[in-house]
């Protein structure tokens, strides 16, 4: 017995759109007299249609799966416009939508076969993710992770001290794993137990860059020997740009180089603060590792290429914006070093048994912004470089 049409389920209402886009009257194609061909592509029009309803039941059942990954970071960021010698020109800075660490972490989690939860890798398998990324002010930071708590999200991210304060206050009564990046000293933070046991819900990814502030100092004037004034960028009572400026200072004694302290507390403070720059007020801008700073880079890089004031930054990525040099850790890297951690959480280990990785150090060298600042790098410097930018 032949079922009527509006009993019908969804493969046949897909036959019967296809049977109008053939341009044929409309009636149910199963009411036609039985032929050989008939059969054949009522059978091809079957296949096609299980095809389809499978693929949508998959996806959807996949995406229902999906790990909620939460990002919490000092933010937005900016990528900087280069305006070579040129005070006046305005730069227009656009908004960076996938920072390095994201980069990374999306590459790391790619390569141990986690597939990001989008349309258009639909049809690949593995593991499906998806990325909330959160940027904001400190305060804005903490409201960012109440809501992955209330979402019940299955990991968060924490970029930098005040990312990791605000997950952890938010995951005190009901606690998801934290991975962070970007924490010079966890322990003394008060994150973690030991960096081999951390305890607790909290591990990740430690970069070092407090206590590479002395060599920053070597290394930037050895790249340009007439650094004998060096302006520091930093928030006013910021734990760990406070613990650098002590570095910085010891070092720049030693070495005979003047420190201009400068600080500001927000985006337009800084930029205040920036219009003081000019080449007859220092030879060099040394960043610090504060949030802050490193957040708003942008403002310092076309500052510093505006009024030809190197600048020498500590990760990587900033050589790549504009600085004249950069020691210390790879975001990209550090964010592919969270993905294995994420990994070994969602299948069953606990954070707090996870050992704290540090990442190491490396020099970039940018030899067009050096073109750009009229400067001449020393040879014996370019040698020591793991990447040179030309």
């Amino acid at each position: 017995m032949i079922e009527d049409a509006t009993q019908r389920g969804p493969v046949a209402k897909i036959f019967d759109i296809v049977e109008r886009a053939r341009g044929r009257p409309y009636a149910p194609f199963w009411n036609k007299p039985p032929n050989i061909l008939g059969r054949a592509v009522r059978v091809i029009y079957a296949c096609i249609a299980s095809l389809l309803l499978f693929s949508t039941a998959a996806a959807t059942a996949q995406g229902r799966n999906a790990l909620d990954i939460g990002v919490l970071a000092v933010g937005p960021r900016y990528v900087p416009v280069w305006h070579c010698g040129q005070p006046d020109r305005p730069g227009n800075s656009e908004p960076l939508t996938e920072p390095f660490y994201v980069k990374g972490l999306i590459a790391g989690l790619r390569k141990l076969g986690y597939v990001e939860n989008r349309p258009q890798t639909a049809d690949e398998t593995g593991r499906r993710f998806r990325l909330h990324i959160g940027m904001g002010t400190q305060q804005q930071l903490k409201i960012i992770a109440k809501e992955f708590v209330d979402k019940k999200f299955d990991v968060i991210v924490a970029v930098a001290l005040a990312a990791v304060r605000a997950a952890e206050e938010a995951t005190r009564e009901r606690p998801i794993p934290i991975v962070f990046a970007g924490v010079s000293d966890p322990v003394q933070d008060g994150f973690i137990e030991s960096l081999a046991r951390p305890g607790g819900s909290i591990t990740g990814v430690s970069h070092q860059e407090v206590q590479g502030s002395a060599k920053r100092v070597e290394m930037f004037q050895e790249l340009l020997p007439g650094l004998h004034r060096m302006i520091t960028l930093r928030r006013p009572n910021y734990g760990p740009s406070q613990k650098s400026m002590a570095e910085i200072r010891e070092a720049a004694q030693r070495l005979k180089i003047d420190v201009i302290d400068w600080t500001a507390s927000d985006r337009t403070e800084l930029q205040n603060v920036l219009t003081k720059l000019h080449h007859e007020t220092a030879d060099g801008i040394m960043i610090t590792p504060d949030a802050f700073v490193i957040s708003n880079i942008d403002l310092v890089i076309e500052a510093s290429l505006a009024q030809r004031v190197p600048t020498f930054g500590l990760q990587d990525y900033m050589a790549d914006w504009g600085a004249i040099a950069a020691y210390g850790p790879s975001a990209y890297q550090a964010g592919a070093l969270v993905a294995g951690y994420i990994d070994k959480i969602v299948n069953g280990a606990k954070p707090g048994e996870l050992p704290v990785e540090p990442t190491d150090p490396v020099l970039v060298v940018n030899m067009k912004a050096a073109a750009c600042l009229g400067a001449s790098l020393p040879l014996d410097v370019l040698s020591q470089a793991d990447r040179v930018i030309r």
